[in-house]
């Protein structure tokens, strides 16, 4: 099954995540601060009570005791619902005071008057303290061990006084980032619903000025193919109808031509099927013309099979399809070829070549001269084909290569779709094409520059 990305789900991915995490990390460091400062107080009060011990230290006849009243023993032993202990005792390690078991647990401090350890009485865990004092010339020891529960209810009052605000916090942090992602993926979810409620035909461009600036490239993309496709459908309608056109007349003709022969069945047969045989040729060349003319129109270059391409060798190939037209026509060819090579499609190649021969033998008049021109200039390979016919008014020149486009003096067999087939296939192969006077000054000159590249 295809997972789609979501922008959505990677958005949210990427901030509620950290804010998740960053939460985890908090309360982490929220609950060992909260140990840390309960820990801290009941230290304090343990060393507090240590030290009230010590100043109820007295030596009698010769022997150290605390003279603490009942009351306070009490006290002392029963601090909430913590139970305290204590002990006391001197350099010999005599108890003189409290839980002899303490004594036995006592883990002197090496530097300081007191140290704070972690210890189990009657199989709880305690915090003790335990202090190193003097009085006079005798040296005293004395221990508090005190049960956990206060401090951990400390902590967990402390904990919670942290974290349930930072909750509060993130909780409202998500609901501000999902409407906030949702509100601020809005203008892609209106772009799609503008994109998918238009028909096949709505080319209208879409409104670029409310767009945010994260989608203004691309509702520009999208603006510049609709623009580009609007052209290419009227350009598509526009080859229709005149394909349509263009066809509809030697159609008609042939029609004419074979009802009159039914009905008036002529004495020269031979002469009536030459002229259908004429007009068939013509119907047949026009359409192939425009089956090619379609193709190329919707072709790009990533389309084409390319290869190395010797244009003298094509050159010579395709002539000699047009030796015999010109030998009917008394008309000469000449060539004037230097070995080149371009990068392109033999066949598409092959078949502008054609057309560029075709063009200048069909409109050259007996006794007329077409010169073919192959030569290296720089970085370009320019290929010429020219002849001395009729030519084209200067002002015809620029117009020459549009579909259909016809001068009123050319022949009738003439459709104007050779030369829109050879910049069609000069714009696949990166080539310029231009149109001059010809030979003596009065035919047409096509010339189409070729980039010099190696591959």
């Amino acid at each position: 099954m295809n997972h789609r990305s979501s922008l959505y789900r990677m958005l949210l991915k990427w901030l509620l995540g950290p804010l998740i995490l960053i939460l985890l990390i908090s309360s982490i460091l929220a609950y060992v601060f909260s140990l840390k400062a309960a820990m801290n107080v009941y230290d304090l009060g343990l060393l507090d009570n240590a030290l009230d011990l010590s100043k109820q230290i007295e030596i009698h006849q010769g022997q150290m005791t605390i003279n603490l009243p009942l009351a306070a023993q009490q006290m002392l032993q029963e601090n909430n619902d913590d139970h305290v202990t204590y002990a006391a005792w001197d350099d010999k390690g005599q108890v003189f005071s409290g839980n002899s078991e303490l004594f036995r647990m006592g883990v002197l401090p090496v530097e300081g008057n007191h140290l704070f350890q972690d210890v189990v009485l009657n199989g709880e865990e305690n915090r003790a303290v335990f202090l190193r004092g003097k009085t006079g010339t005798n040296n005293y020891y004395i221990a508090v061990a005190q049960t956990l529960y206060g401090r951990n209810r400390l902590t967990d009052g402390i904990f919670a006084s942290i974290l349930l605000p930072e909750v509060f916090l993130a909780l409202v942090s998500i609901a501000v980032i999902l409407f906030g992602v949702r509100f601020a993926l809005s203008p892609v979810k209106l772009l799609r619903n503008e994109i998918i409620s238009r028909s096949s035909v709505d080319l209208r461009p879409i409104e670029e000025a409310t767009a945010p600036a994260e989608l203004f490239p691309i509702v520009h993309g999208i603006n510049e193919l609709l623009e580009n496709l609007a052209a290419s459908f009227a350009s598509h309608r526009r080859f229709i109808a005149d394909a349509a056109h263009q066809l509809r007349t030697p159609l008609a003709s042939l029609s004419s031509q074979i009802e009159v022969g039914l009905e008036t069945p002529p004495e020269d047969v031979s002469k009536l099927l030459r002229d259908l045989l004429k007009t068939t040729q013509r119907t047949t060349h026009l359409a192939n013309q425009l089956l090619s003319l379609a193709r190329l129109e919707h072709t790009e270059q990533s389309m084409l099979e390319v290869a190395t391409v010797d244009l003298e060798s094509l050159f010579q190939e395709v002539s000699a399809d047009f030796v015999t037209l010109a030998a009917r026509k008394s008309v000469e060819l000449e060539f004037r070829l230097q070995p080149a090579r371009v990068w392109g499609s033999p066949l598409m190649l092959r078949e502008m070549l054609a057309n560029l021969l075709d063009n200048a033998v069909r409109y050259t008049p007996a006794g007329g001269r077409v010169l073919v021109g192959l030569q290296i200039l720089e970085n370009q390979v320019v290929l010429s084909v020219e002849d001395n016919g009729p030519g084209v008014p200067e002002a015809e020149l620029e117009k020459l290569g549009t579909p259909f486009h016809r001068l009123p003096s050319e022949q009738p067999e003439g459709c104007g779709l050779g030369l829109a087939i050879v910049r069609e296939i000069s714009r696949l192969h990166d080539a310029q094409v231009s149109f001059h006077p010809g030979l003596d000054g009065t035919g047409l000159k096509a010339v189409v520059s070729f980039e010099k590249r190696m591959r």
